[in-house]
């Protein structure tokens, strides 16, 4: 659910002469703590090196197009049957929307590992092309966890930042965590305030790429496939279904007209109870990867508001972030 990376700062040596104060103060430094290791160094060779701890609050939604490759389909108990040759989804499309809270500590001056953990929304827009024309959207809450590992660093004026996470995402409706593992590259420009070397306003620009666990297992009700009963349906609806699975395989069609007729019930106005659809779906992200745009703002050492709107390709997603950061909490013996 959460697919963002981890960079607030990054350890950078600037050369602007303005600052010559500020980083003779740095190399002066006698640094008494454990983490990061090998700050005392960086600051040796007038590196400035980010706090050590951090804590960050974030909002993050998204949208993707996700296609559907293979399809099983069950009723209640039954086992479900492979219909993935005789019906067809158009694009399906998923909305994210998540709040996160982010704990992370720089290990190295170059090496920051975090963990997210996240409670949010997310809404499928699933088309089925045939064998009749019909679209349900369902919405779903989430929470999820995950964990990462950031390497940072700056040459001459740019930085750049590789991040790797794992994210696990319980959605209500499936049987299982999904599991994503996501991927950013980052390279960018600071613009450290001329008067003050720890202010600054970065800018960059890279590639994300996200990839999803194919497949998911999960069920839902009748009642919540159709809650506006035959509103929005086509003319024939339930005999257009029947008319498709007879010429369906005996295994698939005795399934098919078991959940035909429990749908055909539901929209007559029979109580059909928690009768539920399971399924079985092996999907794929229509486009992994799509670019990026950042933007963040640091105020001084301990805070740092941070923006990024992703775009291009088959996924758009916007990000807004504030980070507050402080010094290591063990020194060194």
């Amino acid at each position: 659910m959460c697919s963002f990376s981890s960079f607030a700062q990054y350890t950078s040596k600037e050369l602007n002469p303005f600052h010559k104060a500020y980083h003779d103060s740095l190399q002066a430094r006698e640094y008494p703590y454990t983490f990061p290791i090998l700050a005392k160094q960086a600051y040796k060779k007038g590196f400035d090196v980010p706090f050590t701890y951090g804590v960050s609050t974030a909002y993050y939604t998204q949208v993707q197009d996700v296609n559907i490759k293979r399809t099983l389909i069950g009723l209640n108990d039954l086992d479900p049957v492979d219909l993935s040759g005789f019906i067809k989804f158009g694009t399906v499309e998923a909305r994210t929307e998540a709040y996160t809270l982010r704990p992370d500590m720089w290990v190295l001056p170059f090496l920051n590992v975090y963990g997210i953990f996240g409670v949010g929304s997310t809404s499928t827009t699933v088309p089925l092309v045939r064998p009749v024309d019909f679209s349900t959207t369902q919405h779903f809450n989430v929470t999820s966890a995950g964990f990462g590992f950031t390497v940072a660093g700056g040459f001459g004026p740019l930085f750049f930042v590789v991040d790797n996470n794992f994210n696990f995402g319980n959605v209500e409706a499936l049987v299982e965590p999904v599991p994503a593992h996501n991927l950013d590259i980052r390279l960018g420009h600071n613009f450290v305030n001329p008067k003050r070397a720890d202010r600054g306003l970065a800018v960059w620009f890279g590639a994300f790429r996200q990839n999803i666990n194919g497949d998911t297992n999960g069920s839902i009700a009748i009642k919540d496939l159709f809650p506006n009963g035959t509103d929005g349906l086509q003319e024939g609806f339930i005999d257009r279904l029947h008319e498709w699975a007879d010429g369906l395989p005996p295994g698939q069609k005795l399934v098919a007209n078991q959940i035909i007729n429990k749908i055909d019930d539901h929209l007559s106005g029979v109580d059909v109870g928690d009768a539920q659809i399971t399924y079985t779906l092996d999907k794929e992200l229509a486009k992994p990867w799509n670019l990026i745009f950042g933007a963040q703002y640091q105020h001084n050492k301990h805070w740092q508001i941070r923006t990024e709107l992703g775009t291009f390709g088959k996924r758009t997603s916007f990000l807004i972030m504030v980070n507050y950061r402080f010094e290591s909490l063990f020194k060194k013996k």
